[in-house]
């Protein structure tokens, strides 16, 4: 399969994927509070089963989650005031000029067509108060554990030609990516991911959680490019191989064995012009 192809399986990835933390919420609020926006209507796009949605929903009047895949969106959590769509992140056109009072983008805009959903953004954004917030986070790393790091940096390498280029964006923390807009403001964690010294200070990790051994894995096989990979190799299975290897390098014996996470993630806070 070629690494161009982006698949999930919607029931496994709302399951396994982490949730955001409080942190990335507190500094959106906050940035969005700055100018006084309003909380009335907010599109999720590139929503996938709705973890961000569901958050944004308890702060908004209205919630639009918009993501590509039908999968993605059969499996995303209802509430009463979040709409689903299957759609282009990107297109933006059922919304009126200047209506919108935030868009957020969790771990998607790396698939976007950039030029194009910027241009819809800053159309549909409230002038002054509207709000755009993208952030994303690429694969976690153990806390304190750097032999299973080790492993995981040779997992990783092995999934690299079945891994969408677009991921490069994630991985450089969107710095790789022109913002058009007057005034943004940068987060990154840990601190070792801001090799540009251009993040602002955060009260904590943006990202991290705790998980058994055993969700770790299934937590893994969420990738996208473990998808690829297995349809060219159904019998070798990278991540079965990887957890096998980390509970012998530290000597876990139980699959319920709890490890500390944290994701290399940032936050782009831009205000509409």
């Amino acid at each position: 399969m070629s690494a161009s192809n982006v698949s999930y399986k919607g029931g496994a990835y709302s399951k396994f994927r982490p949730s955001y933390s409080d942190e990335i919420y507190s500094l959106i609020y906050k940035y969005h509070d700055q100018c006084n926006g309003e909380y009335d209507l907010v599109i999720d796009s590139g929503t996938g089963t709705g973890q961000a949605a569901i958050e944004l929903c308890k702060k908004f009047k209205s919630v639009v989650g918009i993501d590509n895949l039908p999968e993605q969106i059969n499996n995303a959590t209802p509430r009463d005031n979040i709409t689903y769509q299957v759609g282009p992140g990107e297109d933006l056109s059922q919304f009126q000029d200047h209506s919108v009072d935030m868009i957020t983008v969790g771990t998607a805009f790396h698939w976007f067509d950039h030029d194009k959903f910027f241009k819809e953004a800053k159309r549909v954004l409230k002038h002054k108060t509207g709000t755009l917030a993208i952030f994303g986070y690429f694969y976690p790393v153990i806390s304190n554990e750097p032999k299973a790091n080790e492993l995981v940096k040779e997992s990783l390498d092995k999934l690299e030609k079945y891994t969408n280029p677009n991921v490069r964006f994630v991985r450089n923390m969107y710095r790789d990516i022109t913002f058009p807009f007057k005034e943004q403001a940068w987060y990154i964690t840990p601190k070792s991911e801001d090799t540009t010294n251009i993040s602002k200070p955060t009260a904590g990790s943006l990202m991290e959680a705790s998980m058994t051994i055993e969700n770790y894995r299934h937590y893994m096989k969420t990738a996208s490019a473990y998808f690829n990979y297995m349809e060219d190799h159904p019998n070798d299975d990278p991540v079965d191989k990887l957890v096998e290897d980390i509970m012998k390098a530290l000597n876990i014996t139980n699959k319920e064995h709890v490890i500390n996470l944290e994701w290399p993630t940032a936050l782009v806070l831009a205000r509409n012009d």
